[in-house]
C-alpha cells in the first residue's frame, strides 16, 4: 500500500504520544514493503512551533518525511488568553473555535494544500491525533481515503463542534484503547465509521526486559514518573500527595521526575529532577523504580505503563483516566486509585509487599509483550487498512 501520514511534529528527537506513534507505526510498516510518506511541519516545538528542521523531503527509517514551514510561530500568551477566552464563554461561534486552531497552529498551509493537489496518490491517509491544524484541515482534502487515529481524552477541545467533522468525514477510526473508542462513542453517538483498537507499540521490548534482570534493589524506594513535568499531567499533585503520605506515614520514599521540566519544582531532597536522559538511562530507571507514578488524567494511552511493566516494575494509576485502567486491568501490572486516602494506601501496599510488586509485574510484562509489541500493533493496522 501507498500511505500518507499526516502528524504536527516528526523525527527521533521529538517527544510526544501521538508524534511516537506515528513514527512507531510509519517505520514498522515500511519494514513490511509499504510506501510510507509523513506530511509534517518543519517543528520541533509544540509549544511555539518555531521552524527547526529544513524544509522538503528527506529520509528517514525507510520512511520519506514532507515537511512544510508554519507560516508563524505560536503567540503562546496570546494563546492562553484566546483559550481561556474560548473555553469560559458561554455564547462561542464557530468563528471563534475556527480562531482557536489556527492559533493553536502549527499553521501550515502548504502541507494542506499539498494534500487537496496529491492525497488522492495514496491508498490512505492517516491523520495522528485530531487536534491540531493539519488534521482539521487535512481531512477535507481526500475524506474517503482519509483515516483518523484521534488519540482522544476528555479534555475541553475535544467538545468543541469544530472538531465534530474531523471524526464523522474519514473512511475509518483507529483507537489507541477501547476507553478512548467509548469516549468518541458518548461524544458522537450516532457515529457508524468502521473502527479498531490497535494499541501503541513499545520501543526497545526486548532491552526493557533484560534491564529487569539487572537491575538493583533500592533502599529506600523510589517513585519514578516519566513524561511532561507540568501541571497538566498531574505531577504537582502526586508531589503534594507524596509529601503528605510520607509524612503520615513515615515512609522513605523518593520521587524521581524524568522528562521535560515545564513548571517549578520544590527543593525537597527526597525529589530528583532527571531531564532529558538517554534511552539506555530511561530503561535502566524503569527496571530499578519500585513504583511507576501515571498522575495524569488526560491519556488516551498509557505507553509508560507498558514500558514499565516490560521493565519489572508495577505501575499505580490515576483512576481519572480510563485508559490507565483499562490497561492495569487487563495485564493487571498495577493499582490505580481515585483520591488521595485511595492514592496512599496503594502507594503503601505497593512498597510494602515485594511479592506483590513481583506477581504484578510479571503479568503486566507478559500481557505488554504478547500485546504491544511493534510487530504486533502493525498487524492491526495494516489488517484494518486492508479491511477499508
Amino acid at each position: 500500500m501507498k500511505i500518507g501520514m499526516v502528524v504536527q511534529r516528526y523525527g527521533a528527537d521529538v517527544v510526544g504520544g501521538a508524534e511516537s506513534l506515528c513514527r512507531g507505526v510509519a517505520e514498522a510498516l515500511a519494514r513490511r514493503g509499504h510506501e510510507i510518506e509523513v506530511m509534517t511541519s518543519c517543528a520541533k516545538s509544540y509549544r511555539t512551533w518555531a521552524n527547526h528542521y529544513p524544509e522538503g523531503s528527506e529520509r528517514l527509517a525507510g520512511v520519506t518525511v514532507r515537511r512544510f514551514r508554519a507560516s508563524r510561530e505560536r503567540d503562546v500568551e496570546a494563546f492562553n488568553t484566546l483559550s481561556e477566552q474560548l473555553f469560559t464563554k458561554p455564547d462561542r461561534q464557530g468563528s471563534d473555535e475556527v480562531d482557536w486552531v489556527d492559533a493553536q497552529g502549527p499553521l501550515v498551509r502548504g502541507l494542506v494544500d499539498h494534500l487537496h493537489a496529491a492525497g488522492r496518490d495514496f491508498d490512505h491517509l492517516v491523520f495522528f491525533t485530531y487536534l491540531y491544524y493539519p488534521t482539521v484541515h487535512g481531512v477535507h482534502a481526500a475524506p474517503d481515503r482519509s483515516v483518523l487515529v484521534p488519540t482522544a481524552h476528555d479534555e475541553a477541545p475535544f467538545w468543541l463542534e469544530t472538531y465534530r467533522p474531523i471524526f464523522e468525514l474519514p473512511r475509518g477510526l483507529i483507537y489507541n484503547t477501547q476507553a478512548e473508542a467509548d469516549l468518541v462513542a458518548r461524544r458522537f453517538p450516532s457515529l457508524a465509521t468502521p473502527s479498531t483498537v490497535a494499541g501503541v507499540g513499545i520501543e526497545a521490548l526486548d532491552e526493557l526486559v533484560s534491564a529487569a534482570d539487572g537491575a538493583p534493589h533500592l533502599d529506600p524506594p523510589v517513585v519514578l514518573y516519566a513524561g511532561r513535568i507540568e501541571e497538566g499531567k498531574g505531577v504537582p499533585q502526586l508531589i503534594e500527595w507524596l509529601r503528605r503520605a510520607r509524612a503520615e506515614s513515615g515512609l522513605e520514599v523518593r520521587l524521581w521526575l524524568m522528562g521535560e521540566l515545564a513548571m517549578e519544582l520544590p527543593q525537597d531532597a527526597w525529589i530528583e529532577a532527571l531531564g532529558y536522559v538517554s534511552e539506555e538511562e530511561k530503561r535502566d530507571r524503569l527496571a530499578a523504580a519500585t513504583v511507576l507514578a501515571a498522575p495524569s488524567a488526560l491519556e488516551s494511552f498509557g505507553i509508560v505503563l507498558m514500558e514499565a511493566n516490560a521493565a519489572g516494575t508495577p505501575v499505580l494509576a490515576n483512576a481519572g483516566s480510563q485508559a490507565y485502567v483499562e490497561l492495569c486491568r487487563a495485564g493487571n501490572g498495577g493499582l490505580f486509585y481515585e483520591g488521595y486516602r485511595e492514592f496512599a494506601e496503594t502507594l503503601g501496599l505497593l512498597l510494602g509487599d515485594a511479592s506483590l510488586r513481583d506477581a504484578m509485574a510479571a503479568s503486566g510484562r507478559a500481557y505488554a509483550r504478547a500485546t504491544y509489541s511493534w510487530d504486533a500493533v502493525a498487524d492491526r493496522y495494516e489488517g484494518f487498512l486492508r479491511s477499508l
